[in-house]
């Protein structure tokens, strides 16, 4: 049996019968493994006392020593013992402070473990050990519906702790899994990652000792040892994502940033994909309005930077102009022209048609008071029903006009050739995420996998996956539709 075989075996059965605990149990475990301490949250039910007798169990004629809520004296000699277990931490109570500092101080190769009731952000700086302590396992107040009906179906004693023969840790493979481990060397992607939430913490005030961050890159170094390899990837890291810094607020932005790391990470060879993916919709909306828009030369003013076509509409006596984009001319789209203030005339909805001829529409609470009245030109005005007012031809000044026909050309090649590289930069995105997707898919069922956010990178990449192929099609779609035409 493999080591990692037989480690996926140990995990199992550490967390049978104690449902939707599986990653808080995996984790403990190799904090404990490797001898980092941290601290054990949950309310009272919630499954502390039991998370740690498994996690006991898991270590053979492992010595154990258990301090309690009542008044016991802690050992001189720390050394003799493989598990120093802290139940029912209050830091409150001086003495008890006092014996978790000796622990975390002189227990040597002791692993530490420290159980609690009171919110990590208020133990651990009451306690004056948030820097000794190397990551805080909170655990769920419950269970779902589902996984309850399913443990409640559960024949025998659920909580009972069943270590199969021969699974459990010695001592001297703790040891020794211990020095493999410092000889996993890490990645680039990894230690990028590390170096990027380092700098969220620095960014945000969030001091974490160096000798902290020694031990969670020990804990990536651990991930990948027990999944069969000598250096580490990317997913390796994908605990540093949970709710495992002590404090909600650090918690939330270093798990939110988190993302936007290893989703860079994850994309690094297909940029644009995830911040700037392309508008196939758009491209064929501008080939459809260039091939089907006539070679007119209209009669245009130049207006808040951009041509326009002037009108002019007369609203309760009172004449008003209007500056309509020459970009809507000869399209189906509504929109709201220029008012004399620069700014977009809310009240009006035009609309071509197809055609140069533009049918006008107002809101009709402003057909007794017109468009210049202060309170209907007010801001906060709410715009009523739009009703037809009038239909205004466009002047044209030349018909297949040359200048027209050679701007539209050149609108085309452009065109044809944003097509030929987005095409090429589609494809190219398309073979990176093939490659991100199946390197993903690999580690689906690594140990101490952090399922959740395994599952949001992998829906991820299959999204932007899916964006790059509509993309390919709609840029397929547009070079067929020019091939088809000429102007």
């Amino acid at each position: 049996m493999t080591l990692t075989k037989r480690i996926s075996e140990l995990l199992q059965s550490l967390s049978a019968g104690i449902p939707e605990r599986e990653f808080f149990i995996q984790l403990g475990f190799l904090s404990t493994l490797i001898g980092e301490p941290f601290y054990l949250y949950g309310r009272a039910g919630s499954g502390k006392s039991l998370i740690i007798e498994r996690l006991i169990a898991a270590f053979k004629n492992a010595k154990v020593l258990k301090i309690g809520k009542r008044e016991q004296e802690i050992p001189e000699k720390l050394n003799a013992f493989d598990i120093i277990v802290f139940q029912k931490f209050d830091p409150a109570e001086e003495d008890e402070k006092t014996q978790v500092h000796i622990a975390l101080q002189d227990g040597d190769k002791a692993s530490v473990i420290i159980s609690g009731e009171l919110r990590p952000e208020v133990a651990l700086n009451r306690g004056e050990i948030v820097d000794e302590i190397t990551l805080t396992i909170a655990l769920p107040d419950s269970i779902s519906s589902g996984a309850l009906c399913s443990l409640l179906q559960t024949p025998g004693d659920v909580t009972a702790t069943h270590v199969p023969l021969g699974m459990a840790v010695s001592a001297e493979e703790r040891t020794l899994w211990n020095e493999e481990i410092k000889k996993v060397s890490l990645s680039a992607d990894s230690l990028n990652v590390i170096g990027k939430v380092a700098e969220i913490c620095e960014q945000n005030n969030f001091y974490v000792s160096i000798r902290k961050w020694i031990a969670l890159t020990n804990m990536v170094k651990a991930v990948a040892f027990f999944n069969g390899r000598s250096e580490t990837q990317l997913t390796d890291t994908f605990f540093l994502g949970t709710s495992i810094w002590g404090r909600n607020t650090s918690n939330k932005i270093i798990a939110d940033k988190y993302r936007e790391i290893v989703y860079s990470a994850l994309f690094k060879d297909a940029p644009g994909v995830l911040n700037d993916p392309y508008d196939g919709d758009q491209l064929l909306e501008r080939v459809h309005k260039l091939l089907n828009r006539s070679n007119n030369l209209y009669e245009t003013k130049v207006f808040n930077n951009e041509s326009c076509l002037f009108y002019r509409i007369t609203v309760a006596g009172e004449p008003t102009p209007l500056y309509a984009p020459l970009r809507y001319v000869e399209t189906e789209q509504d929109f709201h022209p220029y008012n004399e203030l620069r700014q977009e005339e809310k009240r009006v909805l035009c609309n071509y048609h197809g055609t140069s001829l533009c049918s006008i529409a107002i809101d009709s609470s402003i057909k007794s008071v017109g468009l210049r009245n202060s309170t209907a030109r007010s801001a906060s005005a709410v715009v009523g029903k739009y009703e037809d007012f009038a239909n205004v031809p466009s002047y044209v000044i030349r018909e297949n006009d040359p200048t027209i026909i050679a701007q539209k050309q050149e609108e085309l090649d452009a065109i044809r050739k944003e097509i030929q590289e987005v095409s090429e930069r589609e494809s190219k995105n398309l073979q990176v995420m093939r490659d991100v997707y199946k390197n993903i898919k690999a580690a689906q069922e690594d140990l101490f996998c952090n399922k959740v956010f395994f599952d949001e990178a992998q829906a991820l990449v299959k999204k932007s996956f899916d964006a790059s192929t509509t993309a390919i099609n709609k840029l397929k779609e547009a070079h067929e539709l020019i091939a088809s035409k000429s102007i």
